[in-house]
């Protein structure tokens, strides 16, 4: 509905509030007859719509409808119970205003004013919580879902001036049975606003609706509300393609400042159409009412991530004791994620309307960083190796030798050997140079064909046991040098049937010897460099196996191919063998249909070469930006937790987070030695000799006692088997330093005391030498 004609119902229903007659034409001859009359109250119980609006706007000039009144008010009450579509709920406020206007205030509106009244209270919450659980969570559905079309109705109602206030409603005696309750309420309390003038009726119905939501269950009525009346009630303007600009929040006469000058009829009929139905002050109310809730609803929403974040802790650890969660708490915190999600939506669209800051859901003491540090998915060994200075690329030494350090065939082979693969590329070329010829002269190449036939089968009957030979080895090749030992030997028997022989063998990797890939890659690496047509075969096979594979995406048993297949594939990019855009086309592929089994084989690709793409600078950029596409598709797309954790497994492998390198403590030379002594040198035989040696240290020295005490009261760092020689120590000090002694056995009494309290299982080792040193400490 346009905002002029609501201007116009609404100057038409102010003067039936006033008293006029006439408002509507009415037929000078009305039909009473009961089937009509009847057949119009079912209708507007069950059928209003944008269809009939122009039937019941006839029906209402021409029918008596009189004698039906209350009947026609209940039906209405129901109808608009009902609606649901912005268009029903355009012809519902047309229709409301034909009666509003034909009947009046006395007779229509204040009985509907009360119906309306009683259909947006909140429920007793002592009878609903008498209800079982699942009565009251089905209560609260049907009552949202009833609430959300009728606040709407309502709202548009009252900027057409069909409803004012609460205090203009009357309970009528036959149009309702039992009504009672929450309506009488909200009338009293809107009649005891000190200054006499009540508030209009869409603003109690958000005082009680908000007033008392401790759970903020009335927030998606809230949230349909700012939408459909941001302009219309709250004067702010809506962000939609079609709404105005932001420059033009002051009117239309700024606009208009700067261009042609209308006429002053013009620019105020202008002016009036574009302006807020509410004035500024009773803008401000609503404002602040929602202003009140938001704050309500932010505390919520902190104190919910909080408690997402301790859920999300205590999984973390009983996955960690018990190598598994439990499905009802795994189902508890995706409800409360779920449940969270949908908090911070709703929110953000009251924040935009009123201009407030959404809370920060940052926690900076992230319970799974902060106590679980040994627990993570990148070992820290191989994170400090993906860092350090050597290796780069490759995690250690051995494997940068082994992906980089490849044999060259040119000094091991000679050179006439291996000229025949470099041929192939300069032979072929002449041939297909030839083909026009050859077109010309079929006969002359006729000639020659029968001779290379027979000099290619009589080569392989002399050299095909000796490729058979070295083919039967390829499941034996297990390390770097049995591997180039097998390329330098293939390269005697070197010709095209070899080459294509041996790409053949290689396509057919044994069922779970996926070991055999980085060998059987480094082969093809190192006899690529003179037999191109190998490498090229070979990817091209596994390319066109993978493509084979995308499309038999039902076939579930091919599970243990497709991953031997981009396995297979990885480990030829690490040498440089597979061009950039098969590996990217492989992960573009996996990306766009991001199945379970395209999961699978990402993350398999990733964790396998994910690291040389992202550190080689020809793919770098082109990989960074793959992986951030990866991380932004995991958290919009909705997939299970095993799919999350394979995805931040492969990412973090490839790309570790930044974190500052661990720090050497730094010890006195005196610390160094006395820990050499104890946690490095003790034994059954020298122990004496240490307790000399213990003896002879500088006692009256602060540090050294500190020292002394420090290295004695931590029996978890000494081997479990030489507790009772540090026992055995302390027992023969305690003759000549009985403070001393009597210091260290405190100390570890108030360590096992407070590692008992705090019952972390990673400090239990240390628990269980603390109390053996105890029992030592006795016996001696």
């Amino acid at each position: 509905m346009d905002r002029a004609r609501k201007r116009e119902l609404r100057a038409l229903n102010e003067k039936a509030w006033d008293g006029d007659k006439d408002l509507i034409n009415v037929s000078s001859s009305l039909d009473s007859s009961l089937k009509k009359n009847t057949a119009f109250i079912k209708r507007l119980r069950t059928a209003i719509s944008a269809a009939t609006l122009s039937t019941f706007l006839q029906e209402i000039r021409v029918l008596s409808l009189h004698k039906y009144l209350s009947e026609i008010i209940s039906a209405c009450y129901e109808g608009l119970c009902r609606l649901k579509s912005p268009g029903e709920i355009e012809a519902a406020v047309e229709i409301v205003s034909a009666l509003h206007q034909r009947f009046g205030p006395t007779e229509f509106t204040e009985y509907l004013t009360w119906l309306l009244g009683k259909g947006m209270a909140t429920p007793d919450k002592s009878i609903l919580k008498s209800l079982p659980a699942e009565v009251r969570e089905k209560e609260e559905k049907e009552r949202i879902t009833r609430q959300r079309a009728l606040l709407r109705v309502i709202t548009e109602l009252w900027l057409v001036g069909v409803l004012r206030t609460l205090d203009d409603a009357s309970k009528p005696d036959d149009a309702t049975k039992g009504a009672t309750g929450k309506s009488v309420e909200l009338k009293t309390r809107s009649s005891s606003k000190s200054g006499g003038s009540a508030d209009p009726f869409p603003l109690e119905v958000l005082k009680d609706l908000l007033g008392y939501d401790r759970e903020h269950a009335n927030l998606p009525l809230l949230v349909i509300f700012v939408k459909a009346f941001s302009w219309d009630i709250l004067g702010i303007r809506s962000i939609t393609p079609e709404g105005r600009k932001p420059g033009e929040d002051d009117g239309p006469l700024l606009a208009t400042s700067t261009g042609a000058i209308p006429t002053d009829e013009e620019a105020k009929d202008s002016s009036i159409e574009d302006q807020p139905f509410t004035p500024p002050e009773l803008a401000e109310k609503f404002k602040e009412i929602l202003k009140k809730y938001f704050d309500d609803v932010a505390n919520h929403i902190v104190r919910d991530q909080k408690s997402i974040h301790l859920q999300a802790r205590r999984n973390a650890e009983a996955y960690v004791k018990s190598g598994e969660v439990f499905e009802d708490r795994q189902a508890n915190y995706e409800k409360q994620v779920k449940a969270q999600d949908r908090l911070v939506a709703n929110a953000q669209v009251i924040a935009d309307a009123i201009g407030a800051e959404m809370p920060s859901l940052k926690d900076s003491n992230d319970p799974l960083a902060a106590s679980n540090n040994s627990i993570g998915l990148v070992k820290t060994g191989d994170y400090l190796r993906s860092m350090a200075d050597g290796a780069g690329i490759w995690e250690d030494e051995d494997e940068r030798r082994f992906y980089e350090n490849l044999v060259d065939l040119k000094g091991k082979v000679p050179a006439i050997l291996l000229e025949d693969g470099k041929k192939k590329k300069s032979e072929s070329e002449e041939q297909t140079a030839k083909k026009s010829d050859s077109a010309e002269n079929p006969e002359a190449t006729k000639a020659p064909e029968p001779i290379d036939d027979q000099s290619m089968a009589i080569a392989n009957k002399t050299i095909g046991a000796q490729v058979d030979a070295i083919l039967a080895r390829l499941p034996d090749l297990i390390n770097k040098d049995v591997i180039d030992q097998t390329a330098i030997d293939f390269c005697f028997l070197n010709s095209k049937a070899s080459r294509n022989r041996l790409v053949k063998a290689l396509t057919e990797v044994p069922k779970g010897r996926s070991d055999l890939l980085p060998s059987w890659a480094r082969l093809v690496a190192t006899l690529g460099r003179y037999m191109p047509d190998v490498p090229k075969g070979l990817v091209d096979y596994l390319d066109a196996e993978f493509r084979s594979l995308q499309r038999r995406k039902e076939k579930d048993f091919l599970g243990q191919v497709r991953l031997s297949n981009i396995r297979y594939l990885a480990e030829l990019t690490k040498f440089g063998v597979v061009p950039e855009h098969v590996v990217f086309h492989c992960l573009k592929v996996s990306l766009d249909d991001f199945s379970r089994m395209n999961i699978e084989i990402l993350c398999n690709l990733i964790e396998n070469c994910g690291r040389y793409l992202l550190r080689n600078p020809e793919t770098a950029p082109r990989m960074a930006s793959f992986l951030e596409t990866l991380q932004r598709k995991k958290s919009v797309q909705h997939i299970g937790q095993p799919e999350r954790m394979l995805i931040d497994n492969a990412v973090y492998h490839v790309d570790p987070p930044e974190r500052p390198a661990i720090e050497q403590k730094e010890r006195t030379p005196m610390e160094l030695f006395i820990r050499k002594l104890i946690y490095g040198d003790m034994t059954k035989r020298n122990y004496s000799k240490i307790l000399k040696q213990i003896r002879r240290l500088h006692w009256e020295e602060a540090e050294v006692v500190s020292i002394l005490e420090k290295v004695f009261s931590k029996p978890g760092k000494v081997k479990y088997g030489n507790i009772h020689l540090l026992g055995i120590l302390l027992s023969a000090l305690y003759r000549h330093h009985p403070h001393f002694v009597v210091k260290v056995i405190d100390n570890v009494l108030e360590s096992i005391c407070f590692g008992l309290e705090q019952n972390d299982f990673r400090f239990s080792q240390r628990r269980v030498a603390e109390v053996k040193y105890l029992g030592e400490l006795y016996n001696y």
